[in-house]
């Protein structure tokens, strides 16, 4: 059933049950996302996707939130502008210092955003992330310290491949991705397919 939601200022049409998000970029209207991936249940996970909508105080994941008619959308308000850029800001903090020497370099999601989102300085300082390179492989190496957790090699590895080699391992702040049983990935079940490489937003995976 077709609704009317406004964003902007500007009356688009969208479909009962479906999140904003898909309202937005069926109506070409660009909102940031991370760990969204297209026809996989949304996890809301990054929340960089966040947008404001009128009349409530707290913003909303516009990759998990369902439209309803007669919505007011606003997806670059201050307040929306503000809470990317602590996002992008917050993922940095513990991320490696190595951009000029980055194999993706130029092609990096994460990279893109702060240029977007004119995040120039580190005002947020977080522990820094220590794991070894793994480079075991032969056709893939994983450079866990890069990870943002967005979970898309976890997914495509899982949902798509049928094979699980990746997973989420320890729970919050020690939460990281990791292989089962934290094996190298010379002795993991991953069958070096490179699906994981594609979907990754940053150099994690290579």
């Amino acid at each position: 059933m077709s609704i009317q939601i406004e964003v902007n200022g500007k009356k688009i049409e969208a479909f009962e049950g479906e999140t904003i998000l898909s309202a937005l970029n069926r109506n070409g209207i660009k909102v940031p996302t991370l760990c969204h991936m297209k026809k996989f249940i949304p996890t809301g996970a990054c929340r960089i996707c966040v947008v404001e909508i009128i009349g409530s105080p707290k913003l909303a994941a516009s990759c998990s939130f369902p439209v309803y008619d007669g919505m007011q959308v606003l997806t670059h308000s201050l307040k929306v502008t503000e809470a990317r850029k602590t996002i992008i800001e917050l993922l940095l903090s513990n991320h490696p210092d190595d951009c000029l020497y980055c194999l993706r370099n130029g092609n990096c999601e994460l990279q893109s955003l702060s240029k977007e989102y004119n995040v120039v300085e580190r005002r947020i300082r977080g522990k820094k992330n220590s794991f070894k390179l793994d480079h075991s492989g032969p056709s893939i190496v994983r450079d866990p310290e890069k990870c943002i957790l967005c979970g898309r090699c976890v997914r495509v590895c899982e949902e798509i491949m049928d094979v699980a080699c990746i997973d989420y391992i320890n729970r919050g702040s020690q939460t990281f991705i990791g292989t089962t049983l934290k094996k190298p990935l010379n002795t993991s079940s991953c069958i070096n397919c490179g699906q994981c490489i594609m979907v990754c937003p940053t150099g994690a995976l290579t």
